[in-house]
């Protein structure tokens, strides 16, 4: 169901929704209170804390047992035993997901390898660099030959190039995004949607609920449904319903115009990101922008989540062209991932890069809050004397997630890594390059969040000349920043340092 459909509702089934909502949420809160309620001289009440201590004790073991990161095991863990119903109940619907049909995802599965290449690429990749033909092998998603990659290192240079684009789209314009805001980019977006869908081109629009929730105004929304030819729908909504899945989000980045072009980055639809509304200084912020064949994997991704959002099943090929483009020495890898595909994606992108690092391993991230496997990575990289260097924001928006970043700065500066904090602002760019050859640009952060609970996407760049771009870019921002040494992390406030402390054991959630 999209937005347009949910404003149709008739009046009775709203109601009958906000019931609904309000009779479970009131059983839940009669649940959490039991816990507080026990009196031990009733036998009865002995029996039901023993099934819930019990309930909390086959919970912990469940989670021992599943496939998932040693410190989510340790978190959960701890949390469950100390306060087994509410912290049951919480992971309950923590580890909720809509997961797309498998049917459904076979179908898109076999729709985009219809235009793939990926066996002659990985062949001819394998030809010219045997450890650049490892990545798509972890991936397991399509590469791509016949694909331009263009680095914007700038958010106003993105939009500026983005609504050049969109202005010359033919047949459909596609958008994703985590903040969809009222503002100077929407407004100027929406006239230009408006013409286009007069014209008949097909928009369709997905936005983040939670994401968008505070920037977003219902007018807006009205206006954007008034567009002809235009659907717009909100993904996992957090208004008087019954949504289990509420902590998973869509934190995508993706613009499609015609098949032929798309953007993927850091940047989302608001004010900030082009420097119209300051927020913590100068914010840093990069994309990609694509020309040919890998812009049918972007493509799958937004038919998935519209899936997700919608239950409506786009045919892929309808929205399919052929690459007019051709390249002979760089090759493109988009991936998407998520808490319902089943694998770490993500995570196992991040760790091939660092761990294949021979010269240099230079990292771009808002929130560093790893687990010890992605750390000792890193730690390894350094001590082996990799050049390593992290830019992380030197005005945070998270205070909290800021501090518990800086927790792991000491074995990183230990080893010989290299951190530098932006000085002029807020660095939001999520990049990864290493030895000037391979690449990850993206929306992917590096914490829990990114890496486990949202859907993500990105792509790996593979020796394409860009990567010099991002390189030169990345170093640049380097020399206008602060670098922290040992000496001065070690004087760090000591608030600052109990703030870390206790929030180490609730990083996972973060």
């Amino acid at each position: 169901m999209t937005q347009n459909e949910r404003r149709s509702l008739p009046i009775w089934k709203r109601i009958v929704i906000v019931i609904i909502t309000l009779v479970v949420f009131a059983l839940q809160i009669s649940l959490f209170a039991l816990l507080f309620q026990i009196n031990f001289n009733n036998q009865l009440n002995i029996v039901l804390y023993i099934v819930i201590e019990l309930v909390g004790f086959g919970v912990v073991m469940h989670i021992i047992h599943k496939p998932i990161l040693t410190s989510y095991k340790l978190t959960w863990s701890i949390l469950i035993m100390l306060m087994p119903l509410p912290f049951t109940l919480f992971y309950m619907l923590n580890a909720q997901s809509r997961r797309l049909p498998r049917h459904k995802q076979r179908k898109i599965n076999a729709e985009l390898n219809k235009y793939s290449t990926e066996e002659n690429c990985i062949h001819e990749l394998e030809l010219l660099d045997s450890k650049a033909a490892r990545y798509p092998k972890v991936l397991n998603y399509p590469v791509y030959k016949n694909t331009i990659y263009t680095f914007l290192n700038d958010g106003r240079k993105k939009f500026d190039d983005l609504v050049m684009e969109i202005k010359k789209a033919k047949n459909f314009i596609f958008i994703e995004t985590f903040i969809l805001s009222d503002g100077y980019v929407l407004e100027t977006i929406l006239p230009i949607l408006e013409q286009k869908g007069t014209e008949g081109v097909e928009i369709k629009i997905i936005y983040d609920d939670l994401g968008s929730k505070a920037t977003l105004k219902n007018k807006s929304i009205k206006r954007i449904t008034r567009i002809p030819h235009c659907q717009i729908t909100n993904y996992n909504p957090l208004g008087l319903n019954i949504n289990p899945a509420f902590n998973y989000r869509d934190h995508r980045k993706i613009t499609i115009i015609d098949g032929k072009i798309a953007y993927c980055g850091g940047d989302n639809y608001a004010d900030e990101y082009i420097h119209q509304k300051p927020r913590f200084g100068f914010w840093r912020d990069n994309c990609g922008k694509y020309e040919g064949e890998a812009v049918a994997s972007f493509t799958a991704m937004f038919v998935e989540m519209w899936y997700m959002s919608t239950k409506e099943i786009l045919p892929l090929e309808k929205y399919y062209v052929k690459s007019e483009h051709f390249r002979n020495s760089s090759f493109i890898v988009p991936f998407g991932d998520g808490p319902s595909n089943g694998v770490k994606t993500g995570y196992d992108v991040f760790c091939s890069l660092i761990t294949s690092a021979d010269k240099t391993l230079y990292i771009s991230t808002p929130y560093l809050v790893i687990d010890t496997g992605l750390l000792d990575n890193i730690v390894l990289a350094a001590k082996s004397g990799i050049d390593v260097r992290i830019l992380m924001p030197g005005i945070p928006d998270k205070k909290a997630a800021f501090y518990l970043a800086r927790s792991h700065y000491r074995d990183i500066l230990k080893a010989g890594g290299k951190i530098y904090e932006y000085s002029k602002g807020f660095n939001h760019a999520k990049n990864i390059i290493v030895d000037n050859k391979y690449a990850f640009i993206g929306t992917i952060n590096m914490d829990y969040r990114s890496l486990f609970l949202h859907y993500e996407c990105g792509a790996i760049i593979l020796l394409d000349d860009e990567i010099h771009k991002m390189q030169e870019d990345f170093l640049s921002a380097c020399d206008e920043s602060h670098q922290v040494t040992y000496e001065e992390w070690k004087k760090r406030p000591w608030w600052q340092r109990v703030v870390s402390y206790v929030l180490y054991l609730f990083a996972p959630l973060f």
